[in-house]
């Protein structure tokens, strides 16, 4: 039996969590999710993922203070640490990938860009892709993914 990698999401969303975390089970990941700074650096430090998805805004200190600590301890300076985050700017990147991340993300989350980053961070082959001619012809391709919640305006109130 081939084994899962573990990848720890740590992000105070917990919609978004949930749905990250169901859409990496669907492509053979095992997810653990943390909701703050603090239990993200516990929960690595107990019990080590292969890979940590982080946030930088998060209560219980920064995603970027987690990202110290867990660069800065013997045993988590290996776990590669890919920043899922909504800040775009320049300076906010140049001191995640200073501080150890491996990659840096931006939000809206799309789990194939994030599945290839873990990829490349754990040194994994690439996902094979169905050819784009294949996607067109099937009837469900034209459907949105089971995890994906419509735009809020269309929601009933």
């Amino acid at each position: 039996m081939k084994r899962k990698h573990t990848v720890l999401l740590a992000d105070d969303d917990k919609v978004q969590t949930m749905m990250l975390s169901t859409q990496l089970r669907a492509k053979g990941y095992s997810v653990a999710a943390a909701y703050d700074a603090t239990y993200t650096v516990m929960v690595t430090m107990k019990s080590p993922p292969d890979v940590i998805v982080l946030d930088i805004q998060m209560p219980g200190g920064t995603g970027k203070a987690a990202l110290e600590r867990i660069k800065s301890s013997s045993k988590t300076t290996q776990i590669p640490v890919i920043v899922l985050s909504g800040f775009t700017d320049r300076k906010t990147i140049e001191e995640c990938m200073a501080l150890g991340a491996s990659e840096y993300l931006t939000k809206p989350a799309d789990v194939d860009k994030l599945d290839a980053a873990i990829r490349r961070v754990l040194g994994l082959p690439a996902a094979e892709q169905p050819p784009e001619s294949a996607n067109a012809e099937s009837p469900a391709a034209a459907k949105p993914p089971v995890n994906e919640l419509p735009p809020r305006d269309t929601w009933d109130h």
